[in-house]
């Protein structure tokens, strides 16, 4: 073959893998992109692996609440996600009967909100429709339950005018709709409504793309526009076996619930054999068993913070001591050498940046900066609290090694930190001040600025002669 005919054939080859990118996660990628560095994308970020959750999110929300269909609605479902709390906060206002599923589908199947009993204030809702207040104040329901949906909310990557609907690739939207499917709790009126950006809607996606399990929308809500779509496909008439693995299963416990159930009506359950189901990438790796190194109480309190007390407290747990002694019998002895060596201690974090808010009242408690922290999708592993004297800080760990896009924790930066923390106020939590003035009561707007890198800890073992000589660049008062 002539040089000159190697050259098409080249060019013939780079063209061929294009179709083969147009699937449901370039569809995804297009979007999480787009939002990332467009300035589109609020906390949590980064958005990909995750609904995203976009500037305008409480725009959308509102456009919706206009719309007769949900002023009508009396029960509504709406997806966890971040970008739908507004909605689920205006359900709440509009005392609706609320419906929201449990993350993954791990631990139940949904929760009924239920505010407590004489707190309905905008405060309370906004506790109750966060993550850890869905948790709180969810009342579990069944697969057993008899429910009634008038809408349903769910979350979306992308959509189309033709009611497509893209979500994160995990299928918990399109089984927690075959779940209600079974439950009977969706009716041939009830709609399905989505709230999404702008520029997560298209004209069209490939129909090929989609299967009979995929639901489809009846209503995108965007911060500008209603739009209503088509419908081009079928609702899924619930859960389609055959389509999950084994391993689908024993991660949902409910599917498993739902399937002895539907077995026992004689029903057929038919399980895949080839295992391709699509769950947490984490869910697969195998657990190394915690090692104690604080008490309890630390470790529990809060979502990987820790308090100035507990920072105090040094590292090191306290252990009983083993006396290993070789000068007893010969059967002490030979207990000795068959003990296992003692693991490795792990190498100590190293903390990628540090942020200080000041300008906290001395009546704000800990507990309520953790929860506007939370509010705000912000999560330091440790928080050193001087509340008492008008400040804190907040430490961030170096993320470790990623494998793949997506594939670890998201990784956060100093930048999106103070963004994210910008026009913060919190306000104290008691009496106010003891000569009756009551400034302290009111929300403080807190400063928020880069704090400077925290120097590691003086050693434990006495220090040598040469090491007690004063170093004139050393400030011996400054605070780490």
């Amino acid at each position: 073959m002539q040089n000159g005919d190697d050259t098409p054939a080249a060019a013939d080859t780079t063209k061929k893998p294009l179709p083969e990118e147009i699937t449901k996660q370039s569809f995804r990628l297009k979007v999480w992109r787009h939002l990332e560095t467009n300035g589109l994308a609020m906390f949590p970020r980064p958005v990909f692996n995750r609904i995203p959750n976009f500037k305008g999110a409480q725009e959308a929300a509102a456009k919706l609440a206009e719309l007769d269909v949900f002023k009508n609605a009396n029960t509504v479902k709406v997806n966890p996600d971040k970008p739908q709390e507004p909605v689920r906060a205006i359900c709440l206002e509009q005392h609706k009967t609320l419906y929201v599923p449990v993350p993954r589908l791990q631990n139940g199947f949904l929760n009924r909100l239920v505010l407590p009993e004489g707190e309905t204030g905008p405060a309370a809702i906004r506790k109750a429709v966060s993550r850890n207040g869905m948790e709180t104040y969810g009342q579990p329901i069944g697969i057993e339950d008899t429910v009634s949906l008038d809408l349903v909310v769910m979350g979306s990557v992308a959509v189309s005018k033709e009611g497509y609907r893209i979500g994160k690739g995990r299928g918990y939207g399109d089984l927690e709709f075959g779940l209600m499917m079974h439950m009977k709790a969706i009716k041939p009126t009830t709609l399905v409504a989505t709230t999404v950006h702008d520029c997560q809607v298209f004209d069209t996606l490939p129909a090929e793309l989609f299967g009979p399990h995929d639901v489809p929308v009846d209503l995108i809500v965007t911060p500008t526009q209603v739009i209503e779509t088509q419908r081009m496909s079928q609702r899924p008439g619930g859960i389609l076996w055959h389509l999950l693995s084994n391993r689908r299963i024993q991660l949902m416990p409910i599917l498993g619930q739902l399937r002895e159930v539907e077995m026992l009506a004689g029903r057929a359950c038919t399980l895949k054999e080839v295992d391709t189901d699509v769950e947490e990438r984490t869910a697969n790796r195998p657990r190394r068993p915690r090692r104690r190194t604080r008490s309890h109480k630390s470790q529990s309190e809060g979502e990987g913070n820790t308090t100035e007390g507990e920072e105090g407290k040094g590292g090191k747990p306290r252990r009983g001591r083993r006396r290993n002694s070789t000068k007893s019998k010969e059967g002490k002895e030979k207990d000795v050498k068959e003990e296992k060596p003692r693991r490795p201690k792990r190498p100590r974090p190293v903390i990628d940046f540090s942020v200080k808010i000041s300008n906290i009242s001395p009546n704000t408690r800990v507990r309520d900066l953790k929860q506007a922290l939370s509010e705000r999708g912000v999560k330091p592993q440790v928080m050193v609290w001087k509340g008492f004297r008008g400040f804190c800080f907040l430490h961030f760990f170096k993320p470790g090694p990623q494998k793949g896009e997506g594939d670890s924790a998201p990784a956060i930066n100093m930048e999106s930190v103070l963004a994210a923390l910008a026009e913060m106020s919190v306000g104290g939590s008691g009496g106010g001040g003891g000569d009756g003035d009551e400034r302290d009561d009111k929300p403080r707007l807190l400063s928020v600025e880069p704090a400077p890198p925290r120097q590691p800890r003086v050693p434990r073992h006495p220090p040598a002669q040469s090491d007690l000589q004063p170093d004139p660049q050393t400030n011996p008062q400054e605070v780490h």
